[in-house]
């Protein structure tokens, strides 16, 4: 995981709510990187100190970014916390219009050793690729962890930029995603099209 980092500082957090054709993700910075992308009907739900205050991030032609805030709270994001949910609304539309293909802002997804180790797994995972549980098991050195390895595809706190959804059950059958099979499909037959498409 190329654009990850190891500091775990209780930064405030700050989230932003962009939609998408699989339905809205919340994406949540704190400090100089996103620490949380959640789709709408996310299971499990992050807790509400996951997520932070919400902040409006609009763009102007004028501009062309970020011009604006708004919070429930006393304090507000700073510039780089709002320049870095501009950019990650940018990255994730490109991913949907299918111009982007990895991600290339600071991201921090902050949970165990062993579960950072498979989420930075799952980052090698080729677009429009699909692993089994097993093979990323085998890819960490023990193939028969594949239960260990479903539990924190699950636990993944960073939806689409850690592409959880690239991961099927042995038989290939699409299985257990964040914000249901339905959208799991739709993220991999997105990625097989575009892929399938720029190779002709």
């Amino acid at each position: 995981m190329d654009s990850a980092r190891t500091n775990t500082g209780d930064d405030e957090r700050f989230h932003c709510v962009m939609a998408t054709p699989i339905g809205s993700l919340r994406i949540v910075a704190s400090g100089s990187a996103v620490t949380g992308i959640y789709h709408e009907n996310h299971d499990p739900c992050p807790a509400q100190s996951l997520l932070g205050l919400p902040i409006n991030v609009l763009r102007t032609p004028e501009r062309g970014g970020a011009c604006r805030t708004a919070t429930d709270g006393m304090y507000g994001p700073t510039h780089t916390t709002f320049e870095l949910l501009d950019a990650a609304t940018r990255e994730i539309d490109g991913y949907f219009e299918g111009s982007r293909r990895a991600f290339d802002i600071p991201i921090e997804p902050r949970g165990t050793p062993f579960q950072r180790q498979v989420w930075a797994a799952l980052v090698q995972i080729p677009y429009g690729e699909k692993r089994s549980y097993r093979d990323v098991a085998a890819a960490l050195g023990n193939a028969s962890m594949g239960r260990a390895i479903g539990a924190a595809v699950r636990a993944n706190p960073l939806s689409i930029v850690i592409p959880g959804h690239r991961v099927v059950s042995s038989a290939g059958a699409v299985v257990g995603y964040s914000a249901g099979t339905d959208a799991k499909m739709a993220l991999l037959e997105r990625e097989e099209h575009f892929a399938s498409s720029s190779a002709r």
